[in-house]
């Protein structure tokens, strides 16, 4: 264990600091490796496949065995913050800040908003690099921060208290990383660890951890195995990965993904459960660690929005919001329209009928707005669980309109447009070359990705103003759930080598927009010809939990199929689920109660594929398979072969054939082996088709005497002209073998660039060859002097039987 750093420096004696700065805390957590049969651990040596457990043991300080130590540091660095944590896993580092503000937001307080902002950066230096920038430093955040950001946010958002309205921020920094651990997974725990050592009032612990599944021969019952915490290699080649950040009894994030096929629900279940035991692990060390040197928390201010308000607000408004939910409105703007008339209407009745309870509480028209949202929220979440009856008069299992139509775009590789309700999206394929895919410059994980899926959310998709003002955290985060879903489906490198770029435009939108995207993604590719597997549809389940105030525990709930905008606001849970007939390709949860129990969503899920299934139905009906016949405008890539003795010739001196070819054609062509095997990438089908055709005339362009060929003049000269042929061989074609009459100037017959058909006749040991154009053309008769046109006598052939 690190030795406690000197109780004091002798230059300060101020004892209040040499209280703080005396001890520096450790906590560990420690997984260990079981490794289950001897097959697992030869596929994947020295990775944790099969049954591996994972066990903490807070104040340990032995480590034996391959035991890996995931520990909690507090008391050296940043002493001046709040709660703070350095937090290890292996040799990966992270310092983990959690601050808040003086002052107190009473605007956040009303609008029941939790004021939380979260940043996660990764140092080029934790890898001992420097920067690859033009300045040599980081900039802005990279796609993976930003994704690391957004799951830290949901996994620590629902524990907060609504009422502590105080900016609060969470600050996480990778310092070292060995490549092997996801310091995303690291900083989740780090941050909860901060702010149980911090003042913020908080209700955690959580945990998180990575879980990888292996389709085995011989797994448990379903044909799978696990590995809880899986270094990055191990991770690369699983068949799902999960990411999964949970408290003592509920999930509150996930983030799943398949590698290479849907993995069946059953399989997914398993894996929840063993990443929920695997965290429950992390638990006591944070816990151990705020009982040491955890600062007293913080008391919550009053509410604002007291009970009293709620309950006046029900009673007044109750029946007229439950008659215009009864209206079952299916237009959004309409019924928002509705809703913000009547909420007019409620509030100045209640201040004018009741002015003295309105004295009495200190109530405005503020905070009786948050009452009415909430009454809102109550009288939907009432109608569900009571009547199974929806805010747009569906039923739970209910789906809204579906549609989609592939092909309305010209120009473009593929395009499809999916519809659902009042959401649409517009998804267009863009395919590109090897030399296209976006590089990746990342503490761990991949180096690149040929499939790239860019979602945009614009404004007028909700008829509001705004915009350009750059991509949002949540476009990024969206892009990225509807990209790993597709993923699963997605060809190998080794069958289609190119790079794809998914563009999904939200045109429309009333929940679910990432489903759409992940909708019309699929239908758009099959619609460019990229031959993807299988369909993949999407749909996400919403939640009304009914729990007890005092215990938390849930007395009755309702699962919401394809929920909408109003359903996501008011309700409890959005569970985004992607898959293929088979199963899971993509999940990602958000929750606001704290946590959702590991039951509800494994139901969840299984409701999920009922209704995916319907989802797929439609999209079949659009495209049912990739086309075969490209678009003119889609590149276009093949093989071609020369022989070996013309990639000399091929390439040119210092690569002038090759760069004109590539210039002419605008194909790129790129030499695989010594034995003359050629890849060809062509912008388009015309680009391609020339650049084939002038490796075909190459192939067939061996220069031997007698062979003809269509060669083109480079030098016209006083003598003769120098042509050269597909191959490269030039020679000189003399003024007298250009026909059989008399020719004066060469200059008079050929300029540079004319296309002359020629035949070789004659080609010396060093490969100098001489062209003839006249050796193609008929001999003319014999020409006669004018007049003589007929001869003035015959002779007789003499006959030899005479």
């Amino acid at each position: 264990m690190r030795r406690a750093f000197a109780l004091a420096r002798r230059d300060r004696g101020a004892a209040a600091a040499l209280q703080h700065r005396a001890v520096t805390v450790v906590v560990s957590a420690y997984f260990r490796t079981d490794y289950a049969t001897a097959a697992a651990t030869a596929a994947y040596p020295g990775s944790a496949i099969a049954a591996a457990t994972v066990s903490a043991r807070a104040g340990d300080r032995t480590v034996d065995g391959d035991a890996r130590v995931v520990s909690f540091e507090s008391g050296r660095l940043a002493r001046l913050t709040d709660g703070v944590v350095l937090a290890r896993a292996g040799d990966t580092v992270a310092l983990c800040a959690a601050t808040t503000s003086r002052d107190y937001d009473a605007s956040s307080a009303i609008k029941g908003f939790v004021p939380l902002m979260v940043d996660y950066r990764e140092r080029s230096y934790a890898k001992g690099k420097i920067p690859s920038t033009f300045p040599r430093r980081e900039g802005a955040p990279k796609e993976r921060e930003i994704l690391a950001m957004r799951v830290i946010d949901r996994a620590m958002r629902p524990l907060f208290a609504k009422e502590y309205a105080r900016e609060i921020m969470l600050q996480c920094v990778v310092m070292a990383s060995d490549g092997g651990e996801d310091p995303g997974v690291l900083c989740v725990n780090g941050a909860s660890a901060a702010l149980m050592a911090s003042s913020i009032p908080w209700r955690g612990p959580v945990g998180a951890c990575r879980v990888a599944a292996f389709a085995t021969a011989d797994g448990d019952g379903d044909g799978y195995e696990f590995v809880v915490s899986p270094s990055d290699a191990v991770n690369e080649d699983a068949d799902f990965t999960l990411f999964y950040a949970g408290n003592e009894g509920r999930a509150l994030m996930i983030e799943a993904q398949a590698n290479r096929r849907g993995v069946p629900e059953a399989v997914v279940a398993r894996a929840l459960r063993r990443a929920h035991d695997a965290v429950r692990e992390l638990l006591p060390p944070q816990l151990e660690l705020a009982e040491k040197i955890g600062k007293p928390k913080s008391p919550l201010p009053p509410p604002l929005v007291t009970k009293a308000m709620k309950e006046k607000m029900y009673d007044v408004a109750k029946a007229r919001i439950l008659s215009l939910y009864e209206e079952h409105i299916q237009d959004k703007h309409e019924r928002g329209r509705k809703m913000a008339e009547l909420q007019a209407q409620v509030i100045e009745e209640i201040i004018n009928d009741h002015a003295d309870w309105v004295s009495e509480s200190n109530a405005d028209e503020a905070l009786l707005g948050s009452a009415y949202f909430q009454t809102c929220a109550r009288v939907m979440r009432e109608r569900v669980l009571d009547d199974g009856v929806r805010v747009d008069g569906r039923g739970v299992r209910d789906l809204r309109a579906l549609d989609g139509v592939t092909g309305g775009m010209p120009v473009v590789h593929g395009s499809a447009l999916f519809e659902r309700g009042n959401t649409q999206a517009l998804a267009t394929v863009t395919l590109g070359s090897l030399e296209d895919q976006q590089r990746l410059d990342n503490l761990t994980g991949p180096t690149s990705k040929r499939l790239m899926l860019h979602y945009s959310f614009p404004s007028f998709s909700v008829n509001e103003t705004g915009g350009g003002r750059g991509i949002s955290r949540r476009e990024v985060g969206h892009g990225a759930l509807a990209e790993k879903s597709l993923l699963a489906v997605f060809p190998e490198e080794t069958t289609f080598p190119f790079a794809v770029r998914v563009n999904a435009e939200t045109l429309e939108s009333n929940g679910s927009s990432s489903m759409a995207a992940v909708c019309s993604g699929s239908m758009a590719l099959m619609d460019a010809g990229v031959p993807i597997t299988e369909h993949v549809g999407a749909i996400s389940i919403g939640l009304i939990m009914d729990e007890d105030e005092d215990s938390g525990e849930v007395k009755r709930y309702a699962l919401m199929d394809d929920i909408m905008g109003l359903e996501d606001v008011l309700g409890d849970m959005d569970f985004k689920i992607a898959g293929t007939r088979s199963g899971v390709t993509g999940i990602q949860l958000d929750c606001k109660p704290e946590g959702i129990p590991l039951d509800i969503l494994i139901e969840a899920m299984e409701r999920a594929s009922e209704a995916r299934q319907r989802v797929i139905d439609v999209m079949e009906r659009a495209v049912s398979s990739p086309k075969k016949e490209l678009k003119d405008s889609a590149p276009r890539f093949g093989r071609a072969s020369i022989p070996p003795s013309l990639i000399g010739k091929l390439i040119g001196p210092q690569g002038s054939n090759i760069k004109a070819l590539e210039k002419d054609t605008g194909a790129k062509v790129s030499i695989i082996n010594d034995d003359g095997e050629l890849a060809v990438f062509g912008q388009n089908k015309a680009s391609y088709d020339a650049a084939i055709a002038h490796i075909e005339a190459l192939a067939g362009s061996i220069v031997e005497v007698g062979s003809t060929h269509v060669t083109t003049v480079k030098e016209v000269l006083a003598f003769g002209a120098i042509l050269i042929s597909p191959g490269g061989d030039e020679g000189l074609m003399h003024v007298s073998e250009f026909a059989h009459e008399r020719t004066e100037n060469a200059s008079d017959v050929y300029k540079v660039g004319d296309q002359v058909e020629v035949k070789c006749v004659a080609k010396d040991a060093r490969g100098s060859v001489k062209w003839s154009r006249k050796a193609l053309l008929p001999k003319p008769a014999a020409a006669r002097p004018p007049g003589r046109e007929k001869p003035r006598f015959a002779v007789a052939k003499k006959n030899n039987d005479e």
